[in-house]
C-alpha cells in the first residue's frame, strides 16, 4: 500500500474525528472574531446632541452626535461663540463642558478657551460662550446678558420689562426670558409657544400649565416675570 492508500484510509477510519476538528476551528474561529469586533467598538461615551443652529436665513442646519452611552441624559445646555457647530446639545450628569465643546465640532482657530472654565460639569439650562482671542469673557448663564444690559442701561426701560427688571411673559423675546435665572433655550421656547397657541398669558399662573414647569421652579420664577397686554 502506497502513502496516498494509507492516508485514504486514515481519512475514513477517523473522517468523525477529523470533521469534529475542523468544525470546532470554525466555531472558536467565528467567536474570536466576534470579541474582537466587539471589543474594537467600544467607544468612551461623550455626548448626544442636536445642534438647532440656523446657518442661513434661508436654510437650517441640523448636527446630530451620536453617543454610545446607554445612560439617561441631564437635559440641554447651549454653547455658542468660538465653537464650529454653536448650538443646543443634550447632556448627561457626568457631561463637562470640554465634551460639550468636542461634540459641537471643537474650538474655533481664534477661540480662547483659557478664559472659560471647560472642566465644568454642564448642568442643564446653562449657556456657555467660548470668547474669541481679545474679546469680552461672557458666563455660563446666558449670551445676551450684556446686550439686555446695555440695551436698559442706554433706555432706562428694557421692552418687555419695568423698572423692577419683571419680564413681561405677553411681549418678552426669546432672548429676554433666557435672562431669567433658570430659563434656558429649551424653557424659553416652551413659553413662547404656549403664548402663541393660547393668545398670550391672562395670568402668570398659567406657566405652571407649561410641561416641566412645577411649584417649585413657579415659585423662582414669578417674582421675575409678570403678564401685561396680550400681544
Amino acid at each position: 500500500m502506497n502513502s496516498m492508500d494509507k492516508v485514504w484510509s486514515l481519512v475514513r477510519d477517523y473522517w468523525q474525528y477529523v470533521a469534529m476538528g475542523v468544525l470546532a476551528a470554525l466555531v472558536l474561529g467565528t467567536w474570536g472574531w466576534a470579541q474582537w469586533r466587539q471589543s474594537s467598538q467600544i467607544t468612551d461615551p461623550v455626548v448626544a446632541s442636536t445642534n438647532l443652529m440656523t446657518t442661513s436665513s434661508h436654510s437650517a442646519s441640523v448636527v446630530t452626535t451620536v453617543a454610545s452611552a446607554s445612560t439617561g441624559a441631564a437635559g440641554y445646555v447651549y454653547v455658542a461663540g468660538a465653537v464650529r457647530h454653536p448650538g443646543l446639545y443634550h447632556v448627561r450628569s457626568t457631561t463637562r463642558w470640554a465634551d460639550v465643546v468636542q461634540a459641537a465640532g471643537g474650538l474655533t482657530d481664534d477661540a480662547d478657551a483659557s478664559q472659560v472654565n471647560l472642566a465644568r460639569f454642564a448642568r442643564d439650562q446653562e449657556n456657555l460662550t467660548i470668547p474669541v482671542q481679545g474679546a469680552l469673557v461672557v458666563s455660563s448663564s446666558s449670551a445676551t446678558d450684556v446686550s439686555n444690559a446695555a440695551a436698559t442701561g442706554a433706555s432706562g426701560v428694557a421692552s418687555g420689562a419695568a423698572d423692577t427688571d419683571q419680564i413681561d411673559l405677553n411681549t418678552a423675546t426669546l432672548a429676554q426670558l433666557q435672562t431669567i435665572s433658570g430659563v434656558g433655550p429649551k424653557r424659553a421656547q416652551d413659553i413662547i409657544d404656549y403664548r402663541s397657541e393660547h393668545g398670550g398669558f391672562q395670568s402668570v399662573d398659567q406657566l405652571k400649565d407649561i410641561s416641566g414647569i412645577g411649584d417649585k421652579i413657579f415659585a423662582d420664577l414669578q417674582p421675575h416675570v409678570t403678564v401685561g397686554s396680550t400681544p
